[in-house]
């Protein structure tokens, strides 16, 4: 792929011969079409596809969550890229498409300098409520008592997110949340972050726990 800056009439646009002409990301760039292969790909290639898709189809209902958490990602690299590659680093275990998994204790869905929160305490209540209780560091820059807080759980029989956004201030020090009833009975996956009461400064998310609604 090239980068194409200035030109007689502007960027190229469109197909020419073997060359693509597109704006990416407010940037002009050329690419060659590729090659139709009738070579069958290879166990690796196939295993390196299988986990790819997977991680994307796991995050896409939490694309607009990413796009805030991961806001440090500028440039040709999406805030999605970003997420996608650092789960596929951190947190995918297993060798092929038998044994691929998710470990949901290394997954992160949000990176920045804001400080988190030890979490003191985590219950589950009646009526598939979740309560979960913190403590702050001391007030600085990075710790504000306006920053509001998110958490995000998964249930991953069903496989479901739901997301509480900006569900309680740091200042708070504990928020209840009431989860879907058919919940009952499941095994969850939480986790929390902070995001600036501006919104352009986030923490890198805290894995809360695995309890059973």
């Amino acid at each position: 792929m090239g980068r194409y800056k200035n030109g007689i009439t502007g960027p190229v646009r469109g197909k020419i011969g073997n060359v693509v002409g597109s704006t990416w990301r407010g940037i002009a760039v050329l690419k060659s079409l590729a090659e139709p292969s009738t070579k069958a790909p290879s166990e690796k290639q196939l295993n390196q596809r299988f986990v790819f898709a997977m991680v994307n189809a796991w995050l896409k209902p939490l694309r607009d969550l990413i796009w805030i958490g991961f806001q440090i990602f500028t440039g040709t690299k999406t805030p999605m890229n970003g997420a996608v590659s650092l789960l596929l680093k951190e947190a995918v275990t297993g060798n092929s498409r038998e044994n691929y998994a998710i470990d949901f204790a290394k997954v992160i869905l949000s990176r920045g300098e804001l400080l988190i929160s030890l979490i003191k305490q985590v219950l589950v209540l009646i009526d598939s409520v979740l309560q979960i209780k913190w403590e702050n560091p001391s007030a600085s820059v990075f710790c504000q008592a306006n920053d509001k807080a998110t958490v995000v759980v998964y249930n991953n029989a069903k496989q479901k997110f739901v997301i509480f956004k900006d569900v309680a201030k740091r200042a708070d020090e504990q928020v209840d949340l009431q989860l879907p009833a058919d919940f009952a009975g499941d095994a969850i996956h939480a986790w929390m972050h902070y995001v600036s009461m501006e919104g352009d400064a986030v923490s890198t998310s805290v894995y809360i726990g695995e309890y059973v609604i």
